[in-house]
């Protein structure tokens, strides 16, 4: 135990003394800054206390009525005798479109172009009629109608956690990648061998080392985001509803229950980063290459060339963690089975990346005491 401990300590210095890790530990704050304060940078804290000023209140034919009297036909020019009335208008406008004035809908007739669309894009991405009977029965716990509050802070959060999730990824890429092929490189992977317990040991603490490096700068990143947030904005909306930001959401929680499901997926996200950057450099024994390919398959992950007809191959690509840690994310109705059960991919994903991450470390166990066996 005690050289294990000692092992942990040596290889988490040589990481955390990385001159590349430092540096991307520079960019992950300064990322994080920007993630915090650049939402929102236009707008003043007056409007925010104005559109503050309508919370609790229902959207309903009274309050559209009241706005209509307010703003121009499509909600698009903004003063100070308006502004409270931003956040439900952005609502509306997302829910029937720009083709014709708000002014033209009713509170029922919003309501009812939101469920004509989630039908309509439910029957566009194939899903079973047990998968629509699901969100029926989900659908009837939302209140309607909707409760307005202004979001503006846990909606900066939740756009943070995405650039933050990205980061650790390139982290991952870039630092973790080389916990192994360090060795290689400097030609003192013998030396390992040669040592007591130097495999097993040696293995287990450069994966823990890893693992800590990125969990830690997760969890820090995230609470360094929420607390400029907070000095900044508040932390508005953590109890509201997710439709005031995604209209056309089917899930009945609120935007604090997504921050908690966001942060978990970046944590169990991270670990899968180490793990594949730490199976493949031992693997390839090549950082250069694990990076490109890391960084490959993100860029390949965001370009949409999966049409949606191809369910199988769509769904996997909505459930990489920088897609699913999106708020859009809430938008995606294909559900996960489960022998009788159906699941959502917030669920599924976080347990499907763990699975993946203890196949990783075994290959990247089994490559790695092959090699010393084997190597020069």
């Amino acid at each position: 135990m005690n050289n294990l401990r000692t092992l942990y300590g040596f290889e988490l210095k040589k990481i955390i003394k990385n001159r590349l890790t430092i540096a991307m530990m520079v960019i992950l704050i300064i990322l994080t800054v920007i993630e915090g304060v650049n939402p929102g940078s236009s707008t003043t804290r007056e409007m925010w206390d104005a559109q503050r000023s309508l919370n609790g209140r229902l959207i309903d034919d009274t309050l559209l009525n009241e706005m209509y009297s307010k703003i121009d036909a499509h909600g698009r020019t903004w003063k100070a005798d308006n502004i409270q009335y931003y956040g439900v208008a952005y609502v509306e406008s997302c829910i029937v479109g720009d083709k014709e004035p708000l002014s033209e809908y009713s509170a029922a007739d919003m309501y009812s172009e939101r469920e004509y669309y989630m039908d309509s894009m439910m029957k566009h991405d194939g899903l079973t009629e047990k998968e629509i009977e699901w969100w029926k029965d989900n659908e009837a716990k939302i209140d309607k109608p909707f409760i307005y509050s202004f979001v503006g802070g846990a909606v900066d959060i939740a756009q943070g956690l995405v650039g933050i999730c990205v980061c650790v990824m390139l982290i991952a890429a870039m630092c973790i990648s080389t916990v192994f092929t360090s060795e290689h490189r400097q030609r003192t992977d013998q030396i390992v061998l040669s040592c007591m317990n130097g495999r097993k040991e040696t293995y287990i603490a450069k994966i823990m080392a890893g693992f800590s490096i990125i969990i830690v700068s997760s969890i820090l990143a995230a609470g360094f985001l929420m607390l400029i947030v907070y000095l900044r904005k508040g932390l508005d909306g953590f109890s509201t509803i997710v439709q005031m930001e995604i209209p056309m959401s089917g899930y009945s929680i609120t935007l604090g229950e997504f921050i908690t499901i966001q942060l978990v997926i970046l944590f169990i996200a991270g670990i899968l980063f180490a793990a594949f950057a730490m199976a493949a450099s031992e693997l390839i024994k090549n950082s250069m290459a694990v990076m490109g390919i890391m960084v490959g398959l993100f860029i390949f992950s965001q370009i949409e060339i999966i049409p949606d007809s191809f369910r199988l191959l769509s769904q996997i690509r909505s459930m990489i963690p920088s897609n699913l840690i999106s708020l859009y994310s809430l938008m995606e109705y294909r559900l996960v089975s489960v022998g009788r059960h159906l699941i959502t991919e917030y669920v599924a994903s976080p347990i499907i990346y763990l699975i993946i991450s203890i196949i990783l470390v075994i290959v990247g166990g089994i490559a790695y005491n092959r090699f010393q066996v084997t190597g020069r």
